[in-house]
């Protein structure tokens, strides 16, 4: 098999209190799962593309139910291994802010390793997102030989995280990745912090420098996307929000899809947006995720 994309990068367990509660006074909680690269996977393989995922899980309740859930979405498990020493990592939502309990996690154990097997050099795409850069230094070294191993168009989201191993220096650490990339998709903010510009498409220009040769910037109220010094934008608005974590992992996986599919940045940019969109619309990262494009 010729996968369309292999993701590399950590899923946890995420547990959200019941809508219109807090951890404080919540009886229920909404047991889910949510990581960066997996979300996107989720979402390409919604939108009909073979993807599959490489990670680490412990060995225990959480990472069956990732497991499970994963599959019935479609993405292919066959690489991930399960660890009997380390745990799987947990997130708790608690309306839009998030804590993480992923120090010693299985996934912080990923290394170069655990890429040998998998096919990644005759994949269409590979994705790796800046929090696999920050969670350890194997899984950071992982991330590179996924980026140097890859035949096809190598994927980045500097995705600059707070609370992680290498959050200190996370320029440092997420740099190297975006200079191994050919498709960099980020925000504003991230872009700000990287490179020294004000601005979507100054920012898109220095991130062009460093390596990608297509960069997508996503804001507040717009997105744009450089690709050969050619500049594309789409004002967007905003509705209320459920919950907005995870629209910027389910913007890629729009944007990639039809990308993959030879669609054009224009479409690409569009489907991004609407796929972020109907995210929000509900607490989980990835259960509101369209399963079309049309």
């Amino acid at each position: 098999m010729i996968w369309d994309l292999i993701a590399l990068g950590e899923t946890m367990a995420a547990f959200t209190p019941s809508p219109g509660q807090s951890w404080q006074s919540a009886s229920e909680a909404l047991v889910d799962h949510a990581g960066a690269e997996s979300n996107t996977c989720v979402g390409l393989a919604r939108l009909g593309l073979q993807v599959a995922w490489v990670s680490r899980l412990g060995l225990d309740g959480p990472g069956d139910r990732i497991l499970d859930a994963l599959r019935a979405e479609r993405v292919d498990t066959r690489f991930v291994r399960r660890d009997e020493t380390c745990p799987t990592g947990i997130m708790l939502k608690d309306r839009g802010v998030v804590r993480y309990y992923r120090s010693q996690s299985a996934a912080s154990r990923i290394n170069p390793q655990d890429l040998d097997g998998v096919p990644v050099g005759t994949a269409r795409a590979v994705l790796v997102t800046g929090v696999t850069a920050l969670i350890g230094p194997e899984p950071q070294a992982a991330g590179l030989a996924l980026l140097a191993r890859a035949g096809g168009i190598r994927i980045v989201d500097p995705n600059l995280r707070a609370g992680l191993w290498g959050s200190a220096r996370r320029v440092e650490l997420v740099r190297p990745f975006i200079e191994h990339c050919d498709l960099l998709l980020g925000g504003v903010a991230e872009f700000t912090e990287l490179f020294d510009a004000t601005g979507d498409q100054p920012l898109a220009r220095r991130a062009a420098e460093c390596g990608p040769r297509e960069v997508v910037v996503r804001g507040a109220d717009r997105v744009g996307a450089m690709r050969d010094g050619q500049w594309w934008t789409l004002e967007i608005t905003r509705r209320d929000a459920v919950d907005p974590i995870g629209a910027g992992d389910a913007f890629n996986a729009g944007y990639i899809a039809v990308r993959l599919r030879g669609g054009s940045i224009d479409a690409a940019l569009s489907a991004g947006v609407r796929c972020g969109d109907a995210v929000t619309t509900a607490p989980s990262d990835t259960s509101a995720f369209p399963r079309t494009l049309v």
